[in-house]
C-alpha cells in the first residue's frame, strides 16, 4: 500500500515537473524576439526640421499616439485653442506575415534568427483651418525571433514604428 502511494506520488511529481519544464520553456521563447526597422536607412534617421505644434483629437487611441510621439514630429498640446494644426489619428492596420519560419527556430532551439517581416499601415489626418489632408504611411517593422534577443531591449514596438514614420513623413515633405 505504502509503494504504490509511493509510485503515485513520484508519478505526480515527474507529471508536474514536466509540465513547469514546459511551461519554463514557453515563456523563455516568448521573451526571445526584437523589432528591426527596415530599411536600414531609417535606423538612424533624425528628425531636422522644426517641430509643429499639434492637438491629437482622438488621443484615446493609445498605441497609435505612442507611435506619433516616438516619430518626434511633433510638440503635443492639450489645448486646442493654442494651435491651428489639429491631427485625426486611425487605428493601425498590420498585414501579418507567414509564420512558417518560427519552425526552424523551434528545431534549432532559436540559435537560428528568424525573421518575420510585417507591414503595418499607419494613417492620420491633418486638419488645418478646415481644410483636411490625409496622409497614409506603410511602415515596415520586422519581428526576428532569436535566443539571444532574450538579452537585448529592442522590444519596444512604438519606438521602431515610430522611426519609420519619422523617415517616411520627411520623405514626403521632400
Amino acid at each position: 500500500m505504502i509503494l504504490t502511494a509511493s509510485i503515485h506520488c513520484k508519478k505526480t511529481f515527474t507529471q508536474l515537473f514536466v509540465a513547469l519544464q514546459f511551461i519554463l520553456i514557453i515563456l523563455l521563447f516568448n521573451s526571445c524576439y526584437s523589432y528591426k526597422v527596415y530599411p536600414k536607412e531609417y535606423r538612424k534617421i533624425q528628425n531636422k526640421e522644426s517641430k509643429e505644434t499639434v492637438y491629437i483629437l482622438n488621443d484615446s487611441l493609445k498605441q497609435e499616439f505612442k507611435i506619433l510621439k516616438k516619430s518626434n514630429l511633433f510638440t503635443f498640446t492639450t489645448d486646442s485653442t493654442q494651435t491651428d494644426l489639429k491631427i485625426k489619428l486611425y487605428p493601425i492596420k498590420q498585414y501579418p506575415s507567414c509564420g512558417n519560419p518560427l519552425i526552424a527556430q523551434v528545431i534549432t532551439l532559436g540559435q537560428l534568427p528568424v525573421y518575420l517581416p510585417n507591414n503595418y499601415e499607419y494613417q492620420f489626418d491633418r486638419v488645418k483651418k478646415g481644410k483636411i489632408t490625409s496622409q497614409t504611411f506603410s511602415l515596415q517593422v520586422t519581428q526576428r525571433y532569436w535566443f539571444w534577443d532574450l538579452f537585448t531591449f529592442n522590444k519596444n514596438f512604438e519606438r521602431k514604428a515610430g522611426q519609420v514614420l519619422s523617415a517616411k513623413y520627411q520623405e514626403e515633405k521632400k
